[in-house]
C-alpha cells in the first residue's frame, strides 16, 4: 500500500475556483474519510486524485511519485462509484474479472485473484450470475471486489453506500470496516453523511467550498471542533447555537441573549474576552437535561421519541432553535415552559468569524 500526498492542489473550472488550495497528507493503510455537505468539491477531489480530472496547479504524490499528469491507469488506485457501473450483459466473475483481462493478466493470476476476492466479500455463490439478479448490496459487492482484484496500492470510494436503503448501508458500513482491517489497505472514501464518516475513518477531512476547514481523528474533531462549520456539520442532532455577549467583570462570563439575558460561566476559556463583545455559545444535544432550576429555557413544539432516546425541539425565549438529546420519555409536547441545563465546561465559543474560542 502506500501514502498519498496532496501539495496545495487547485482546481478552477473557467473563473470558478471549485478546490482552492488542499494540502493533505494520508498515511499509508490509513481509512480517510473526506465529508462535506453536496457542492463542497470532495468528490471532484476524489477525482483529481484517481486522474479522472485535470489539476489546475499543485501536486498529487502517489507512494512518493509524482501523478499529477498521469494517466489513470498509471496510478495503482482502483475507484468504486455510488452507481456499481457494472456490465449488465457479464456476469459478476466477468465484471469483476474485465480490468485485469484488457491489461493481459494471465489466466491462472486472474482466476487466484477472482478466488480470493469473492472469499473476502462472500460472492462465491453468485459468481456465475448477472447484475439485474442482484440486489443492491450484493452490486456494490461486486464492485469492490472489482477494485480488489486490481490489487491497488489505494482505493478510491466515491459515496459507495448512498444508493442504498437505511438498513443496508449500516451492513455496508461494517463491512467496509472489516474489508479494511482484512486488507490493510489505504482508502480515502468520500460522503456527505457524517455518520458514515466517524464511524469509518481512521481520520476526518471536513471539507467547504473547496477549503479544507479541519483533519483529524473522529472523536477529535467531535469533541474539539475548530471552528463553527466543523461543530455544526460534525455530530447528530447538529449542535445549538445560541447569540450570546461577553459579560462584565472576569471576562469568562457571557450573557445568552433571551427575554431575560442568562449568565454562563466558563471558567475552562484561557483567555480573557472583551466585555460586550458578540459570540456565540454551542452547546450539543447530548450535553442538554432537563431540570427544574436549569439555566436554559425552551418552548417545546415537537418530540421525537425513538425509543431509548428522544429528541425535544423548540426555541429559547430568543427566538433561537434549541434541541435536547434525552433519556426520559415524554408522551405528549409539554404545554409548558421547560427549563435544560448543561455543564459550562462542555460549551463551546465562537467568535463572530465562526473561528472557536478556546
Amino acid at each position: 500500500m502506500a501514502n498519498v500526498v496532496l501539495e496545495d492542489v487547485k482546481k478552477s473550472f473557467g473563473t470558478v475556483d471549485i478546490i482552492k488550495g488542499v494540502d493533505l497528507d494520508i498515511a499509508s493503510r490509513e481509512f480517510v474519510v473526506m465529508v462535506g455537505p453536496s457542492g463542497c468539491g470532495k468528490s471532484t477531489l476524489l477525482r483529481m486524485i484517481a486522474g479522472l480530472e485535470d489539476t489546475s496547479s499543485g501536486t498529487i504524490r502517489i507512494g512518493g511519485e509524482d501523478v499529477t499528469e498521469a494517466e489513470p491507469a498509471e496510478r495503482g488506485i482502483a475507484m468504486v462509484f455510488q452507481s456499481y457501473a457494472l456490465y449488465p450483459h457479464m456476469t459478476v466473475a466477468e465484471n469483476m474479472a474485465f480490468g485485469l483481462r484488457v491489461t493481459g493478466v494471465p489466466k491462472a493470476e486472474i482466476d487466484r485473484r477472482l478466488a480470493d476476492a469473492a472469499q473476502i466479500l462472500q460472492l462465491g455463490s453468485y459468481l456465475d450470475r448477472r447484475p439485474a439478479q442482484l440486489s443492491g448490496g450484493q452490486r456494490q459487492r461486486v464492485a469492490i471486489g472489482r477494485a480488489i482484484v486490481r490489487d491497488p496500492k489505494v482505493f478510491l470510494f466515491d459515496e459507495p453506500l448512498s444508493n442504498l436503503d437505511a438498513e443496508l448501508r449500516v451492513h455496508m458500513r461494517l463491512e467496509l470496516a472489516r474489508l479494511h482491517q482484512r486488507l490493510g489497505a489505504t482508502m480515502i472514501y468520500v460522503t456527505h453523511d457524517q455518520v458514515e464518516a466517524m464511524t469509518l475513518a481512521d481520520k476526518i477531512v471536513v471539507l467547504r467550498a473547496g477549503q479544507v476547514m479541519q483533519v483529524g481523528r473522529p472523536l477529535d474533531v467531535f469533541d474539539d471542533p475548530e471552528n463553527l462549520f466543523v461543530a455544526g456539520f460534525i455530530g447528530s442532532p447538529k449542535m445549538n447555537v445560541l447569540p450570546a455577549v461577553v459579560a462584565a467583570g472576569d471576562g469568562r462570563t457571557v450573557l445568552i441573549e433571551g427575554d431575560e439575558d442568562m449568565a454562563v460561566a466558563l471558567p475552562h476559556l484561557r483567555g480573557t474576552l472583551q466585555p460586550g463583545r458578540e459570540v456565540r455559545v454551542g452547546l450539543r444535544p447530548q450535553h442538554l437535561r432537563l431540570a427544574g432550576g436549569g439555566l436554559l429555557k425552551i418552548r417545546p413544539d415537537v418530540i421525537e421519541q425513538l425509543g431509548d432516546v428522544g429528541y425535544l425541539h423548540g426555541r429559547t425565549p430568543g427566538g433561537a432553535a434549541l434541541v435536547a438529546q434525552l433519556t426520559e420519555r415524554l408522551a405528549a409536547v409539554p404545554k409548558k415552559e421547560l427549563r435544560l441545563a448543561f455543564d459550562p465546561g462542555r460549551a463551546f465559543l465562537f467568535d463572530s468569524n465562526e473561528q472557536r474560542l478556546r
